[in-house]
C-alpha cells in the first residue's frame, strides 16, 4: 500500500442535511480509500454517489473495489456525494489529511449536549449563513450536528424534568420545616 503523500478533503452538507458533497485532492499517489468506521472501528467501504476522478488530462472511469480507488500515480481530484445517517458524518483517512466541512444554516454545532466534533482542536468560523469546521493533519473526523427543532426539544425536556424535580422537592422541604 502506497499512502497518499498529501490529502486535502472538503465537504459541504446539503440544505436538507441528508447528504454531503465531498472533494478530495490527493498528490503523488496511485490510490485512495473511500472508507468509514463501523460500530467497533472496523473499516467499512463507503458507497459514493456520482463518483468522479479527475487529473490534469481529464476524467477517469474508475469503480471502487471495496472502497479502494486505484489509478496511475499522480495528482487527482476525487468528487462524490454520500448519504448522512443520524446527523453524523464519520471519515477515515489512510494518511493525515487537512479537512474542512461546511454546514449550512439551520444546522448547528454549538450546543455540547447535542453535538460532537472529533478530534478536538477544530477551527470553527461562522458567516454567510454557514459554519466552517476545519482540522489540520487528522486521520479521522466525526461531525454530529443538529437543527433548531432538536435544540427546542432538548430545552423542553430539561424544563419538564426541572418542574418534576421541583414538584417532588417541595413536600420534602416543607416536611423538614416541621
Amino acid at each position: 500500500m502506497i499512502p497518499a503523500s498529501g490529502i486535502s478533503f472538503s465537504a459541504t452538507l446539503d440544505d436538507e442535511g441528508n447528504k454531503y458533497y465531498a472533494t478530495v485532492l490527493v498528490n503523488e499517489t496511485d490510490r485512495y480509500d473511500l472508507i468509514q468506521p463501523g460500530m467497533v472501528g472496523e473499516r467499512i467501504p463507503l458507497q459514493p454517489i456520482n463518483l468522479t476522478v479527475r487529473n490534469e488530462t481529464g476524467s477517469l472511469e474508475i469503480t471502487p473495489d471495496r472502497g479502494e480507488l486505484k489509478f496511475p500515480k499522480g495528482n487527482y481530484s476525487i468528487s462524490y456525494e454520500s448519504a448522512v445517517t443520524s446527523n453524523t458524518i464519520h471519515l477515515l483517512f489512510a494518511e493525515p489529511a487537512d479537512v474542512s466541512f461546511t454546514l449550512p444554516h439551520p444546522f448547528m454545532i454549538t450546543n455540547p449536549l447535542l453535538t460532537s466534533l472529533q478530534p478536538s482542536g477544530s477551527v470553527i468560523e461562522e458567516g454567510n449563513n454557514t459554519t466552517l469546521i476545519s482540522w489540520t493533519k487528522v486521520r479521522s473526523v466525526e461531525v454530529r450536528y443538529y437543527d433548531e427543532g432538536q435544540e427546542h426539544l432538548l430545552f423542553l425536556f430539561a424544563q419538564f424534568w426541572l418542574i418534576f424535580a421541583v414538584v417532588l422537592l417541595i413536600p420534602f422541604f416543607l416536611g423538614r420545616g416541621n
